[in-house]
C-alpha cells in the first residue's frame, strides 16, 4: 500500500468529480418490502402484545398514507440521481440544537509513532509543518480534481468523491432553526478556491496563504518559518478575544450571536468570512497528553476558546507533537476521514524528511491576524459560554485501546468476515455486561451510488439475538454456542450486503418521513409507535457503532443516547483498535468496563472457535 497508487490519478484516468457523474442512481426500496424488513427486525425487543401493535401500525401506514408518501418518493427518484438529496444533512443533522462539541463532531488520534515520526515536545513545530505540507498536497489533488476515487474489490466498485469537497473551505452555518453548509471550495475547473489556512491557539486567530504567486503550494520548511513565528507570539503576547468560544453554544444562540457578530461592523464580516472559507483550521492546544486515549479525551474538549466548531476539518496540535485529526459530522463521512488520515500516514511515512536548513533562506509567508470588533454583549457571552463549558466538564468519556491478541488473519482462517465477527462479539459484550440486547446500530456505506452516503444496517439480526440469548442459557454446550456465533456472523455479513445494495430500512423510513414534514402533513402515527424508538428508530439505538476499515486509524462521536455507548473500530491483521464512548453521568454504562469485556469476549470466543474446528476435524 503506497499514497501514490493509492491517491494519485494516472495520466489517462478521468477528472475525479467527472467520474462521479457515471455511477448509479441510488436506490429506492418497494415500501412492502421496506416494511416487512423493519418488521423482522423488531423482532428481538419486543414484547408479543407490542409486536402485534407493531404490526397493526405496519399495515395501516403501508395501506394508507404511506402510499402516498412512497409516491412523493417515487417523483424525487424519477428527477434526481439521488432521491434523498440533502434531507439526510437538512433533517438528520441541521435541526439538532445541541452544541456541535462534544456532542455532534468526529475526531481521531494522529497516531504518528507508527510511522516513525517522534510525537515529543522539541519536534511538534517541524511535524506540524509537515502535516500542513502534506495536507496541502491533498487539498491540491482535490483542487486539480485528480484524487484516485476509492474503490474496493481490487478496483471492482468505486466510490464517490464528492465529499472531498465538503472536506476543505467547507463551514456547517448555524441558524435560529435550522443549521446549513456553506461550501467555499472550488476546482480549478469550477474557479479559485481560498488558499490560505486558518491558524488558532490562546484564543487568537490568524491566516497564512499556502500557495506561491505561481500557484504551487508552500514547502514544509516554508511553513516551519511561519510556525515559528506565531508559536514566538503566542507564547509571549497575552491570550485574544476568544471569539471561537462562541461557536461552542447551542446553535440557536450561535446563531444570534453569529448575527449580532457581523451587525457590529461590514468588517467583522469580511473577518468571519476568512474564518469560515479558510481552507483547513489548525487549531493549536496547549495541554500535552501522554497517551492516544488522553488525546481522544481532549478531541472532544480542551483549548475549546480557540477552536471553531463549525468547520468541516481541523488539525488539532498539542505541546508536546501529538496530533487529532476532527470533522464536522454532517459535512462528510468517516470514510473520508479515514482517507485523509491514511493519505497523512503514508506522506509522513514515504516522503522523506525535508532539508530544514532550506527555512534559513526561505522568503517569509506573510501572517495576518484576525480580529472582531466586540460590544459588551458579545464579551458578556463569550464569558458566558465560556464558563458553562467548564463548568459543565469533560461530559463525554473517550476511551482508546487495542485488542492485540488477534485480529482479521484469524477471524479469516475461520472464514468469518472481521467486521461481522466484531459486531457480534460487540453486542454480545452488551448483553454480558447489561443483561440485555442493545438496539444497534453500524454505518453501511453507500458511496458507490451517485452522492451516496450511508445507510444504517440494524446490526442485530435475529441469529444475532439468537447467539446472544443462547450465551446466558446454561443448557448450551460450548460447541453449540460456537456454531449460533458462526450463524450470527454469517446472518450479520447478509443483512450488511443488502443494506449496501439498497435493501436497507433506514434511510427510507426517513425519506418517508421527511415527505411528510416537506408537504406539511402530518407525521404519521406509525412514527410514534412505542416500538419505533424501541428497535432504535429515530436517532434511539443503544449501541451507535462503525467500522473505520482495515487500517489501524479509528475515530469516534458521541454515543447516540445518554445510556448508550458509541464504539468503533478498525481491525488490522493481528489487532482490533478501538474507540468508545460513554456519557459521564450516566449510572448505567461505563465504557472502560465495555472495554474490559470486550476484550474478554474476543479472547472467549477464540477459545470456542478453535475447539469447533478441532472438533470438525475428527
Amino acid at each position: 500500500m503506497d499514497r501514490t497508487s493509492l491517491y494519485f490519478q494516472g495520466k489517462d484516468d478521468k477528472n475525479t468529480f467527472d467520474f462521479d457523474e457515471t455511477l448509479p442512481p441510488l436506490p429506492l426500496p418497494e415500501l412492502k418490502d421496506t416494511m416487512e424488513r423493519y418488521y423482522a427486525c423488531i423482532q428481538p425487543f419486543g414484547t408479543k402484545e407490542e409486536l402485534a401493535q407493531a404490526r397493526r401500525a405496519i399495515d395501516e401506514f403501508q395501506n394508507g398514507v404511506g402510499i402516498k408518501l412512497h409516491e412523493q418518493l417515487k417523483k424525487r427518484e424519477a428527477s434526481m440521481k439521488n432521491w434523498l438529496g440533502t434531507w439526510w444533512e437538512d433533517y438528520g443533522y441541521h435541526l439538532i440544537r445541541m452544541p456541535l462539541l462534544p456532542y455532534q463532531l468526529m475526531s481521531m488520534p494522529a497516531q504518528l509513532e507508527m510511522v516513525g515520526v517522534p510525537e515529543t515536545p522539541e519536534y511538534m513545530l517541524k511535524s506540524l509543518a509537515r502535516h500542513i505540507h502534506h495536507c496541502l498536497e491533498f487539498w491540491d489533488l482535490t483542487r486539480t480534481s485528480s484524487i484516485k476515487p476509492l474503490s474496493s474489490n481490487g478496483g471492482k466498485i468505486k466510490y464517490s468523491s464528492a465529499l472531498y469537497k465538503h472536506f476543505f473551505s467547507t463551514c456547517r452555518v448555524p441558524g435560529v432553526e435550522q443549521d446549513h453548509i456553506e461550501k467555499h471550495f472550488l476546482t480549478k475547473d469550477e474557479g479559485k478556491t481560498p488558499s490560505h489556512i486558518l491558524i488558532s491557539g490562546k484564543g487568537r486567530q490568524f491566516i497564512l496563504n499556502c500557495v506561491h504567486e505561481d500557484d504551487t503550494i508552500l514547502t514544509a520548511p516554508e511553513i516551519l518559518v511561519a510556525l515559528q513565528r506565531l508559536r514566538s507570539i503566542l507564547d509571549y503576547e497575552p491570550e485574544g478575544d476568544c471569539v471561537p468560544m462562541l461557536s461552542h453554544d447551542d446553535r440557536t444562540t450561535w446563531a444570534n450571536n453569529r448575527n449580532r457578530l457581523m451587525e457590529v461592523s461590514e468588517a467583522n464580516k469580511e473577518t468571519l468570512l476568512l474564518v469560515e472559507s479558510a481552507s483547513m483550521e489548525i487549531c493549536w492546544y496547549e495541554q500535552s497528553p501522554k497517551d492516544y486515549e488522553e488525546s481522544s479525551q481532549l478531541g472532544l474538549f480542551g483549548d475549546l476558546h480557540s477552536r471553531w466548531a463549525d468547520r468541516s476539518s481541523s488539525i488539532i496540535a498539542f505541546r508536546n507533537g501529538r496530533f487529532n485529526w476532527t470533522g464536522e459530522h454532517s459535512c462528510y463521512d468517516g470514510t473520508v476521514s479515514i482517507s485523509f488520515a491514511t493519505f497523512m500516514q503514508l506522506s509522513f511515512m514515504e516522503v522523506p524528511e525535508p532539508d530544514w536548513t532550506e527555512a534559513e533562506h526561505s522568503s517569509v509567508a506573510e501572517i495576518k491576524e484576525l480580529h472582531f470588533q466586540l460590544d459588551d454583549s458579545l464579551k458578556s457571552e463569550i464569558k458566558r459560554v465560556r464558563q458553562e463549558v467548564e463548568d459543565r466538564g469533560i461530559d463525554v468519556t473517550v476511551t482508546f485501546t487495542v485488542f492485540d491478541d488477534y485480529g482479521k488473519e484469524f477471524m479469516k482462517k475461520h472464514r468469518l468476515h472481521p467486521d461481522s465477527f466484531v459486531q457480534v462479539v460487540m453486542q454480545w459484550t452488551y448483553y454480558q455486561l447489561h443483561q440485555e440486547i442493545a438496539p444497534t446500530y453500524e454505518t453501511a456505506l453507500m458511496r458507490q451510488y451517485y452522492n451516496g452516503r450511508t445507510e444504517t444496517l440494524r446490526s442485530c439480526t435475529g441469529a444475532v439475538a439468537n447467539f446472544l440469548r443462547a450465551s446466558s442459557n446454561k443448557q448450551m454446550g460450548d460447541m453449540a454456542l460456537a456454531r449460533a456465533f458462526r450463524a450470527a456472523v454469517d446472518d450479520h455479513k447478509h443483512f450488511m450486503n443488502e443494506a449496501r445494495k439498497g435493501n436497507g430500512i433506514d434511510r427510507h423510513l426517513f425519506g418517508l418521513w421527511c415527505a411528510a414534514y416537506e408537504n406539511k402533513m402530518d407525521i404519521p402515527a406509525f412514527y410514534d409507535d412505542p416500538m419505533y424508538a424501541k428497535s432504535g428508530g429515530g436517532g434511539n439505538f443503544v449501541l451507535s457503532t462503525s467500522t473505520l476499515g482495515f487500517t489501524a486509524n479509528v475515530g469516534y462521536v458521541a454515543p447516540m443516547l445518554f445510556d448508550g455507548y458509541g464504539v468503533f473500530y478498525s481491525i488490522t491483521s493481528d489487532a482490533v483498535y478501538i474507540n468508545t464512548t460513554a456519557y459521564r453521568d450516566s449510572i448505567k454504562t461505563s465504557a472502560r468496563k465495555f472495554n474490559h469485556m470486550f476484550k474478554d469476549s474476543f479472547r472467549r470466543i477464540s477459545v470456542l472457535l478453535e475447539q469447533l474446528a478441532k472438533e470438525s476435524k475428527l
